[in-house]
């Protein structure tokens, strides 16, 4: 959606960005895991049972896919066996196997040589597993996140040494490496031994039977080590001893880091007739203690904490690996201090992290709507459909979607991210279910999570009994949430806040995550479905249009062809995700689908924060306090 204001009445209202510091404000990524894909090429994978064609052929074309869709500074290796010696030495034949991609990120170059390879596999040997383990470890080299991909279709030929002593050896050398296995087409007598390697070393077993079933698949796995939340935004440096020395920011979408229990401070400008949007985003990592609480405030600067325009907070709910929460301020000046040279604070309250913990990335969104901008109507983006509707890994990547039913599948682990614009008189209902296999690996607190976000990224109540996540209890089989129906409502200015959340008509956003602590399911793949519905009548008035900034507020969403598909795309909130200027977001160039480009890791994907909606509930402040 495109606000209809002008960007040289904007320019003259609000200064650009100045940091406190001309260090880069935003912490460093770490580095994406190290991935070797290690392919069965015996013989038997020449069978005609994939739906049609060849194992191999039905190998290739997964394999294709993942070189394809693999981010660029993901390191990805392949090493292959039973793919060279056709004859019957047992001793030889045991020996064949060969690291045919080095661990290499996927460049242009790199990814066009590794589908010439792929092109020209062929099957022809024994079936070395536990070998070729070994010599995968060595692939990945001795230091930081590994992860092995196996896929075989049967029993290893070539014991010693079996294949689940190699993998225990491996986990017993103390290295962060997993092995992730699938069987594809593989018979019961061998998935025994396939699964324990999988169980040896934290990793996770899945079955594919055809050529979709095993890119899906492979696919999942490698987005649980490269899809989790993906913050962007523009670099900042926010001061940590109050406004005096805080940057100035404009509309836009700005990354920082809360470290040491410390607050974050900003200045921004907005008369009292503008009113101000401030929306914040931590990603949390694992450890992080349960109740964790992250503020956001704003007013004039002074003594204290600024909170006379806008306070709020949100606790954290389920496993999701964000806390987020946004305010407005009033509208009117009757209902705002003003501020000095019209120049006021924002804070950013940090009750995320304490002294000594490791930083974690902060999304800051701010956006402002002038009077001039009441009336005017905004673009919202296309709805997808079917593979299109994956679901996106941030609130700039998610996918917009409209009424109807949504299916995918999602790994354990994952918490994606949809968007559906939303206007005041409308009533909305979200149905999501999963299906739980019956092998699951449960816990005590497993369990099935969905939030909603409202157009201030803040979470909404999903239902009565404000849970966000439903415990399975050893449950499997078809297990579903439901949140509303709730009213879209509008504050403005006469009417008490919405207490469940839903006072603010704009962009929502829908998350859906399997929640399990237990690194062993981590990489499931399981189907989901995601049902929205959306009823009643817009009601007419004079909404306000905020206006996030040129390169602010919302990328391109996920896009399975490969191809940019950005041109129907909005912003978050009612702001355009392209600007007046019509440039583009901040995220475009890194926020793709698992069929464009898998965003990097910035925090961890699941199993971070408590289950609010089990033993905690989410503690929520509306309106200034």
């Amino acid at each position: 959606m495109l606000a209809a204001v002008s960007v040289l009445m904007l320019g003259a209202l609000l200064a650009p960005v100045t940091t406190a510091s001309a260090s880069p404000a935003a912490p460093e990524a770490p580095a994406p895991a190290r991935i070797d894909l290690v392919l069965d090429l015996s013989g038997s994978m020449n069978k005609i049972d994939a739906g049609g064609q060849t194992r191999l052929a039905a190998a290739k074309q997964a394999v294709t896919r993942i070189i394809d869709t693999a981010p660029e500074q993901a390191p990805l290796g392949l090493r292959v066996y039973g793919a060279t010696y056709t004859g019957k030495d047992k001793k030889q034949g045991c020996a064949d196997t060969q690291q045919v991609l080095p661990v290499t990120a996927m460049d242009r170059a790199a990814r066009e040589e590794a589908k010439k390879r792929v092109a020209g596999f062929k099957a022809v040997g024994f079936t070395p597993i536990g070998v070729s383990l070994r010599e995968a470890a060595k692939d990945l080299g001795a230091s930081g996140e590994r992860r092995i991909v196996l896929v075989s279709d049967g029993d290893e030929t070539c014991a010693p040494p079996p294949p689940c002593e190699v993998a225990r050896e491996l986990k017993a050398q103390g290295i962060d490496l997993a092995v992730d296995v699938v069987g594809f087409r593989t018979p019961s007598s061998a998935r025994a031994q396939l699964k324990c390697i999988a169980d040896a070393t934290d990793g996770s077993y899945a079955d594919a039977d055809d050529a979709d079933s095993l890119t899906d698949t492979l696919g999942t796995l490698f987005r649980k080590a490269w899809r989790t939340y993906h913050a962007t935004g523009k670099p900042v440096v926010g001061s940590l001893d109050g406004c005096q020395n805080a940057p100035l920011v404009s509309p836009g979408q700005y990354l920082d880091k809360f470290t040491g229990g410390r607050n974050l401070y900003y200045k921004v400008k907005k008369r009292t007739d503008q009113r101000l949007q401030v929306s914040a985003t931590a990603v949390a990592e694992e450890g992080y203690e349960r109740g964790s609480i992250i503020v956001v405030a704003a007013g004039p600067p002074g003594d204290g904490e600024p909170r006379s325009w806008l306070r709020e907070f949100d606790q954290s709910m389920g496993w999701a690996n964000i806390i987020s929460t946004g305010g407005r301020s009033t509208p009117g000046s009757g209902n705002e201090e003003p501020a000095p040279d019209d120049t006021g604070c924002i804070m950013v309250e940090n009750k995320v992290t304490r002294s000594g913990d490791k930083a974690i990335p902060v999304e800051l969104l701010v956006g402002i709507a002038d009077k001039t901008t009441r009336s005017t109507g905004a673009r919202t983006p296309k709805p997808r459909t079917g593979a299109d509707a994956e679901g996106g890994f941030s609130f700039n990547s998610a996918t917009p979607i409209g009424p109807g039913t949504h299916r995918q599948s999602i790994a354990v682990g994952e918490a994606p991210f949809w968007r559906v614009e939303l206007q005041a008189g409308q009533k909305l209902t979200v149905k999501a279910g999963v299906d739980i296999p019956e092998d699951f690996v449960h816990s005590a607190t497993t369990g099935w999570g969905v939030t909603v976000y409202d157009a201030q990224r803040e979470s909404t109540t999903c239902n009565e009994d404000n849970d966000a996540t439903e415990l399975f209890a050893g449950r499997t089989g078809h297990i579903e949430r439901v949140c509303g129906p709730w009213d879209i409502t509008e504050q403005d200015g006469t009417q008490s806040p919405d207490p469940n959340g839903y006072d603010v008509p704009g962009t929502y956003y829908i998350q859906a995550q399997v929640a399990e602590p237990d690194a062993k399911a981590k990489g499931i793949v399981v189907p989901i479905s995601l049902t929205v519905d959306v009823s009643g009548t817009p009601v007419s008035g004079n909404s306000p249009v905020f206006f996030f900034g040129d390169d602010a507020a919302h990328a391109k969403g996920p896009s399975p062809s490969g191809a940019n598909q950005n041109a129907d795309q909005g912003g978050t909130g009612e702001a355009g995700g392209k600007g007046a200027a019509g440039g583009t977001t901040v995220a475009t160039k890194d926020d793709d689908s698992l069929g464009g480009e898998l965003a990097l890791p910035i925090g961890i994907g699941a199993g971070v924060l408590l289950l609010g909606g089990i033993a905690l509930y989410a503690l929520r402040r509306r309106g200034a306090a």
